[in-house]
């Protein structure tokens, strides 16, 4: 059975997982996260995928991969979903309405898209029109993706010399993780995916799929409107933002930064362990930690604002109903104090998503960005 690659190229880190899948399982050999080079999204949403070869080439050397089919998931806001109630029809008339349902909705010619189709699962009976006829729906996720992003993944996996198998969304993606690791029939499940620029949020009553929401929140804007708006100092924003918790002591002296270099940062996880090395014996925060703190706080709202935005729109279109759990997961993962500020702004309970299926083959700090290309693996048809 050949290897399946699965990939993601984010706008701040790509993701690569390798391993081998038989029906819904999938075991993971190998993995890397690396960054992705500047110019591969630009400020005017234009892409260059193929920026992406050699970087990709090189990690699949370390993890001796020459072939294999490739599994890719877009996370573009260039990629448009839709949820709709259609008739239960067969593949070809279903694929003929979804056609005509997305050119309701697509903001140009649906030439310039390619368009999918994904059947979450039955509905009730419903009245056809003013008649006393009942005909069953399918609830239908409809995907409209742009050939130029698509186009530059098959030119991507033939420069790999890999097997394009199949090119998912990042929805469908997570859906199928979820899915198998954490969805629960009596629990509604809202996760949010905190990234670099965008934040995810993916919400499930019980296990059904419900919405996705992505809205332009995200790491790197609390970080630069903190560091270039209100003046402090990378290191101490950087401190608040990924290792402080009111409970590990003191901020970081002043004069010991230069024990820290922010260039040669390989992870947060090794930032963490920098910082720990220098902490001293001084609970009393200096005024300009205290507005730090506060204005790092300040940048949580904004996506938590989000986050309650979605929880409000899952309680009125489900009259009523609430969600009963959050889970973290991204770069999101490691923001100081986020879960607990969520459990308490929101009143649900809020915690970093657990490392579930992989916890002996892949460390949680990768687990966290992982979720997209190891959903694209579990969702290949084997």
């Amino acid at each position: 059975m050949p290897k399946r690659i699965g990939l993601e190229i984010g706008t701040a880190k790509t993701k690569l997982v390798v391993g081998n899948a038989s029906k819904s399982e999938f075991r993971l050999s190998g993995y890397e996260v690396f960054d992705t080079l500047d110019g591969v999204y630009t400020i005017d949403e234009d892409i260059d995928l193929l920026r992406m070869e050699l970087p990709i080439k090189e990690a699949m050397g370390r993890l001796n991969v020459k072939n294999g089919e490739l599994y890719v998931t877009i996370n573009n806001e260039k990629v448009i979903i839709r949820t709709r109630e259609l008739p239960r029809v067969g593949p070809k008339e279903m694929l003929d309405i979804v056609r005509f349902e997305a050119e309701s909705f697509l903001p140009y010619d649906i030439d310039a898209f390619y368009i999918d189709y994904k059947v979450l699962d039955e509905v009730d009976e419903k009245e056809i029109g003013e008649t006393d006829d009942k005909q069953v729906f399918f609830n239908v996720m409809i995907i409209a993706a742009p050939k130029d992003v698509v186009d530059q993944y098959i030119e991507l996996a033939s420069r790999l010399k890999l097997k394009l198998k199949i090119v998912t969304v990042y929805t469908e993606a997570v859906t199928k993780f979820f899915n198998k690791h954490y969805l629960e029939d009596k629990k509604n499940t809202l996760f949010v995916d905190i990234g670099n620029k965008y934040t995810n949020m993916t919400m499930f009553e019980g296990n059904h799929y419900f919405a996705n929401i992505k809205t332009e929140r995200g790491i790197n804007g609390m970080y630069e409107r903190l560091v270039d708006h209100h003046g402090f100092n990378e290191h101490d924003v950087k401190y608040y933002m990924y290792n402080y918790t009111g409970e590990l002591g003191e901020p970081i002296k002043r004069e010991e930064e230069e024990h820290v270099s922010l260039e040669e940062d390989s992870s947060l996880k090794d930032l963490q362990m920098k910082l720990q090395s220098i902490q001293k014996a001084n609970t009393n925060l200096s005024e300009s930690d205290t507005d730090l703190l506060s204005l790092r706080n300040r940048e949580y709202d904004s996506i938590i604002n989000e986050v309650n935005r979605m929880v409000e729109f899952f309680k009125t279109r489900k009259y009523g109903t609430f969600v009963d759990q959050i889970f973290v997961f991204g770069g999101g993962a490691y923001l100081s104090d986020f879960a607990e500020i969520v459990n308490e702004s929101l009143g649900v309970p809020c915690e970093v998503l657990p490392n579930k299926g992989y916890a002996g083959s892949i460390d949680k700090e990768s687990y966290e960005l992982m979720i997209p290309s190891i959903g694209a693996c579990i969702g290949g048809k084997s």
